[in-house]
């Protein structure tokens, strides 16, 4: 191990040896119940987590206790995997606190926290986390509550913030100037969980680490560029879903885009290379007349369940290489990929196929490079393709963690490279709103809509409607599935 290795180790060891009190808002919830207790038991078991540390679980039930809560948990945990020696003394960290964020008294919580730390013996300088797992329309009373009540003045104070940060543009704005009346910028953690997932992690080490590729990454050498997020499960009843494009491309794919796309960043650090993203998403142009939007057959709301999008960057590593982008719901096949569709060769020697890249973020992670051979016995090529898997023989024995594992610990240690920054929110936002300006003042002529306004249907498991051949250029076409 080098020295710089070895003092980021140490940094790290004593930033988990303050001591941590941990106050999850919507403790009841799916997020918490299908995610958030799981990668806690696990960094618990790994001893990635302070000795000295409290969860308080915030949720509206009156009639829970820390006990009765923490047989819930307990179950819960069951239900993923075998009991553990270690569960039980996970639970102990457990305790319950009842109080609805809307009309709470936020200083009854203050005084839970004050009494916590006396009865555990808890440090005067440990970190204390706010995580909000909570609907949307909850996070700015519950960010207002917790800054009237002095929560977030403290210097070791931090607060987490699930996505969607805001509806618009207007809204994240409105949202990061309430958050920044009570917070300094690096006290806020803004999650998207995907940055936590490590087949997106490697997209930085995989373009910056390989010059077999880095330096055939611009438009000189890259035809297109297609991302797919394809998602088998349907849209929930009785949920908040605000459609695809707000869903997903807003913050899931234009995080692949950003770390795909970017110039190096000038280290490692955190706002190093959030300023990369930043600077990218700021020449990363969507058109309404390329946008293709759909539901599923049989569904019953307004909100789109698939989006197909026509991106260009307007930079000069990228002027005119489109990035096609669609996410949709109903799929046949559960199924994240990156492909990078290279230029071909001249024909005069060989009828090749042009190769391409193809970066699997689940659900099996790989990554996958096509390449032309000529046939034992024949004189003609035959397209094949030479497979990295994580998870294989050739690949990595190591687990791979969860994105929540990562992210809780990663807050923990005060790393905010994973996490998206106001000005980088603000710029997601600035990119789509075209489109949705676009959407709230559609009018028909003489009676018909144009192809790229109207919403088409498509049958579940399908690859969505056909019209999203449309916005794709000549020799273009969409991987299947």
């Amino acid at each position: 191990m080098d020295l710089a290795s070895a003092k980021a180790l140490e940094a790290k060891i004593s930033v988990r040896q303050k001591d941590l009190i941990f106050v999850l808002f919507g403790a009841g919830g799916n997020l918490a119940s299908l995610k958030l207790f799981l990668a806690l038991f696990q960094s618990f078991k790994e001893e990635k987590l302070p000795a000295n540390f409290t969860i308080l679980a915030v949720d509206l039930n009156p009639e829970m206790t820390s006990g009765s809560f923490r047989g819930w948990v307990r179950q819960d945990l069951l239900d993923k995997g075998p009991e553990s020696e270690e569960m039980a003394a996970f639970l102990e960290h457990i305790v319950y606190f009842p109080f609805n964020v809307l009309t709470g008294n936020y200083q009854s919580l203050k005084d839970k926290i004050s009494g916590l730390e006396t009865e555990r013996k808890v440090s005067p300088n440990r970190k204390i986390i706010y995580f909000l797992s909570l609907l949307p329309n909850l996070f700015e009373p519950t960010i207002q509550g917790l800054g009237q009540a002095g929560l977030l003045a403290d210097e070791n104070a931090r607060l987490a913030v699930e996505k969607p940060f805001g509806s618009s543009l207007e809204s994240a704005q409105k949202l990061n100037a309430i958050i920044l009346q009570y917070c300094q910028e690096s006290q806020i953690y803004r999650m998207d969980h995907w940055l936590g997932k490590e087949t997106v992690q490697n997209l930085l080490n995989f373009r910056f680490a390989n010059g077999i590729f880095e330096h055939l990454w611009s438009r000189q050498f890259i035809d297109y560029i297609e991302i797919t997020a394809a998602e088998t499960v349907l849209v929930p009843d009785g949920r908040g879903y605000v459609g695809a494009l707000k869903d997903m491309v807003v913050n899931h794919l234009f995080q692949l885009i950003c770390l795909l796309l970017m110039e190096p960043p000038n280290s490692l650090s955190a706002d190093d290379i959030r300023d990369e993203k930043v600077k990218l998403l700021r020449v990363l142009k969507a058109d309404p007349k390329f946008t293709i939007r759909g539901y599923y057959e049989g569904y019953d709301r307004t909100e789109e369940t698939y989006i197909a999008l026509k991106l260009m960057v307007d930079n000069y590593r990228w002027q005119g290489i489109p990035i096609y982008v669609r996410p949709w719901k109903g799929a046949k096949n559960k199924e994240t990929e990156i492909s990078a569709h290279f230029k071909g060769v001249p024909s005069t020697l060989f009828t090749a196929i042009p190769n391409t890249l193809v970066l699997r973020l689940q659900p099996d992670e790989a990554i996958s490079l096509t390449w032309n051979v000529k046939v034992p016995g024949e004189p003609n090529n035959r397209q094949k393709s030479l497979d990295f898997l994580y998870n294989s023989k050739g690949g990595f024995e190591e687990t791979i963690p969860e994105a929540y594992q990562t992210l809780i610990e990663s807050m923990i240690e005060g790393d905010r490279t994973l996490f998206v920054r106001a000005d980088e929110v603000e710029a997601q936002w600035a990119v789509v709103m075209p489109i949705l300006n676009h959407w709230e003042t559609l009018t028909i002529n003489n009676g018909h809509l144009s192809e790229s306004d109207i919403v088409h249907t498509y049958p579940v498991g399908s690859d969505g409607p056909t019209a999203a051949n449309q916005i794709l250029e000549p020799n273009h076409k969409w991987r299947s599935l």
